[in-house]
């Protein structure tokens, strides 16, 4: 149908182009005679082009799905029409408006697109500037300094996760993932022919890594094992000493590190230490992007950072590899790439700080309301990131066996959008997004507490239930400004633009008129 309908679109303009010259050329009168011509033309066209033609499809792309998309995209609609939607799904800080970039980074854009001098191509691994600021911001210390040759700039973090998976997928080789953990892994290594196998974190020590579990699944084949930390979706950050023991373990492996530090710096429990920092001779691919830190996840400008002391990512081509994999993809826009060295640089520890300290209020209120909640429960308090990772009684709840039902029926009857936690492979849980307005989290946990008490089962008796949600007056609009994307990106997640009964059109920043 696809095929078929581009083919006709294409054929069309091709058949309308033919006749209106036809028509120039000929009296006025004949016009609609060459257009008709035209248009017979495009079907006999089409009929050629449709009889015979098979496509085959890659398929690893057949296999390779994002879980997050997949179950979301099953909800579309489902939201109660009397009660504004609220989203807790979403893992993008500028979704509600509330929470902006620093002026200075934000200035130092606007300059770049200003000065006409950087509407060209540069280096398809990134500018040399933009690389070497990259390079300082990310040099640890008691070892060498980076260099721009060490740093290749890429279209968000996603993109670097994606060079590093690509450069190592070797025939059978595997790549040991976290779990509970981000599924563009796993959706990453599909799409490459890399087996995923995966270790656990122990909710009941704050998510840390249990280190036997990646013994366990380690072999001959394993290319890397992947550290998220900050974590998402645990909240987790590490400490020196744990990250210490995921080098000690990654050197009996012999296997590089793939350091995902894409919340470097979000942290407001502990403080964030770069893997690389403690790495030693490991090699260790670090990646990053301006995305969450600087909560501009827009303009889609990541990096990818190589700390190789041993010379071995030379030595074994990966280098090269990364290289290549720049030259085919390029990178993000130019006038981006030039503003980095002053976004790295700029004096906003104060901004940061006022971030930070919003972000630690939202993670400690969202952990107060859940431990009043029956059959609701957190295994710690986040550290850094944006997210509570909620632990569900589901034998606490009627007509809730999993946690996709728990999200479904949720929304159903709320109109609060959460994900389950099959989504990052952790069953019986759900994941709250903390980066809405404060009003607005408090609004939510509300009304997930009178979701909870309506289904509820208390211990041999039967099913509280105090009426159907769907009932009652409409809901008073929010005034949610919902700046984001309404189609979204991993985690689009809005499911619909919101209704311009509910927000001025001029508020949606052009979102209706897609």
């Amino acid at each position: 149908y696809i095929w078929n309908t581009c083919v006709f679109w294409g054929h069309y303009s091709q058949g309308v182009k033919e006749g209106t010259e036809r028509a120039t050329r000929n009296s006025v009168n004949d016009t609609d005679n060459d257009r008709r011509t035209g248009y017979e033309q495009i079907f006999t066209k089409m009929l050629i082009m449709d009889d015979g033609i098979e496509m085959t499809v890659n398929p690893l792309l057949k296999e390779a799905k994002n879980p997050i998309r997949y179950i979301v995209d099953n909800l579309v609609g489902r939201e109660n029409p009397k009660k504004e939607l609220i989203s807790l799904a979403q893992g993008d800080p500028t979704a509600c408006g509330h929470l902006k970039p620093p002026e200075e980074a934000v200035a130092a854009v606007i300059r770049a697109f200003l000065s006409g001098n950087h509407n060209g191509y540069t280096a398809s691994s990134g500018s040399v500037a933009c690389r070497t600021a990259i390079a300082a911001a990310h040099s640890c210390p008691n070892r060498p300094p980076l260099s721009c040759d060490d740093v290749f700039v890429t279209v968000g973090c996603s993109q670097a996760i994606e060079h590093c998976i690509a450069a190592l997928a070797a025939p059978g080789s595997n790549i040991i993932i976290p779990r509970p953990g981000f599924p563009l892994y796993e959706t990453l290594c599909q799409r490459h022919g890399v087996i995923c196998r995966f270790y656990d974190l122990l909710p009941e020590e704050g998510w840390q890594v249990d280190i036997e579990s990646v013994r366990r699944v380690a072999d001959s084949s394993t290319a890397a094992l992947l550290v998220n930390n900050p974590s998402n979706p645990c909240g987790a950050v590490y400490s020196r000493e744990h990250l210490k023991s995921l080098v000690a373990v990654a050197g009996e492996l012999r296997v590089p590190l793939l350091a995902d530090e894409v919340y470097a710096g979000m942290t407001y429990g502990r403080p964030f230490v770069p893997l690389a920092e403690v790495a030693g001779s490991i090699p260790v691919f670090s990646v990053g992007a301006l995305s969450k830190r600087w909560l501009v996840p827009g303009w889609r400008l990541g990096w990818l950072c190589l700390h190789d002391l041993s010379g071995t990512m030379k030595r074994s081509g990966v280098r090269n590899a990364l290289n290549s994999l720049c030259q085919i993809s390029l990178g993000p826009s130019t006038p981006l790439q030039a503003a980095v060295p002053t976004i790295l640089t700029a004096k906003d520890n104060t901004w940061l700080m006022n971030i930070m300290d919003t972000m630690s209020l939202a993670a400690v209120s969202s952990v107060n309301r859940i431990s009043k909640i029956n059959g609701l429960s957190t295994a710690s308090l986040p550290q850094g990131a944006m997210y509570v990772l909620v632990q569900v009684d589901l034998v606490a709840f009627a007509n809730c066996p999993t946690d996709v039902h728990f999200a479904e029926k949720l929304l159903e009857e709320e109109s609060v959008l959460v994900l389950p936690g099959e989504c990052f492979r952790a069953p019986g849980f759900i994941r709250i997004v903390t980066t809405v307005p404060e009003h607005v989290l408090h609004l939510a946990f509300d009304r997930i507490e009178s979701f909870c008490a309506r289904h509820y089962r208390v211990e041999h008796s039967e099913t509280i239930c105090q009426g159907d949600a769907k009932d009652g007056k409409r809901d008073i609009g929010l005034g949610l400004p919902r700046v984001s994307s309404c189609l979204g990106g991993h985690e689009g997640l809005l499911l619909k633009p919101p209704g311009p009964n509910l927000i001025p059109k001029d508020k949606f920043h052009g979102c209706l008129d897609i």
